[in-house]
């Protein structure tokens, strides 16, 4: 797999924007207000929606441009963030869709189209596997650790749920995870030949994406605290 590969520079920009992205959240949620900041349809957990699309819409572009063992791993990944995505997602049942998307047959389906994609590479590709678990455990593929260790944490502050403190260190950890795991799938589909020439106008639309996806994220906060 030696078309998926993080730089120094990348494992910089990375930490800058997580420690701006916890700081923030930090730094807004009022713990006055934090059942309504908590909340499953409230503001971290409207941009938490955010970052899992982006992020497997990113991992499927990615796949789109790869091949190989690069696109099975991307695959993995985008089918990974739908399911976290789905989990995330609570909805009021208003409807058909809405009713299906909160119900038991839902998370059955859900489960089925995952075995269905998965069993399907095992059978058909099966000789990319060992490709893919070599990436997996090697040090080429930190960034998926750094992602998998902010949710061990959000997943070990969900344990300890008793205070205030930890529900929003829960929260903000599990923020950085998807977080992570979308600005992971943008630097594959970036440094892929068709996804963007390399010249400075491409790393200012990069740039430029970034602040965007950042104000936005800050914009629909501030949208669901009112």
């Amino acid at each position: 797999m030696t078309r998926i590969g993080f730089t120094s520079t990348f494992a910089l920009f990375l930490f800058v924007v997580l420690a701006t992205n916890a700081l923030y959240f930090w730094l807004s949620i009022d713990p006055a207000h934090v059942s309504v900041s908590l909340d499953e349809s409230g503001p971290i957990e409207t941009v938490q929606l955010v970052y899992l699309a982006g992020g497997a819409l990113l991992f499927f572009a990615a796949a789109a441009t790869l091949s190989g063992a690069e696109r099975m791993f991307c695959i993995a990944m985008a089918m990974l963030g739908l399911v976290f995505f789905f989990r995330e997602l609570e909805v009021d049942k208003v409807g058909p869709i809405t009713t299906y998307l909160e119900s038991k047959s839902h998370r059955i389906h859900e489960a089925l189209v995952v075995a269905a994609v998965a069993i399907g590479y095992m059978v058909f590709r099966w000789s990319l596997v060992g490709s893919v678990m070599r990436f997996v455990f090697s040090k080429s593929a930190w960034p998926f650790y750094v992602a998998s260790i902010l949710l061990l944490a959000g997943a070990i502050f969900d344990i300890l749920h008793g205070s205030v403190s930890n529900q929003i260190k829960e929260e903000i950890f599990e923020c950085l995870s998807y977080l992570a795991l979308l600005f992971i799938a943008g630097a594959i589909c970036y440094q892929q030949p068709s996804a963007a020439i390399r010249s400075k106008s491409a790393n200012f639309l990069m740039v430029v994406v970034t602040v965007s996806l950042f104000v936005g994220a800050c914009w629909l906060t501030e949208l669901a605290y009112r």
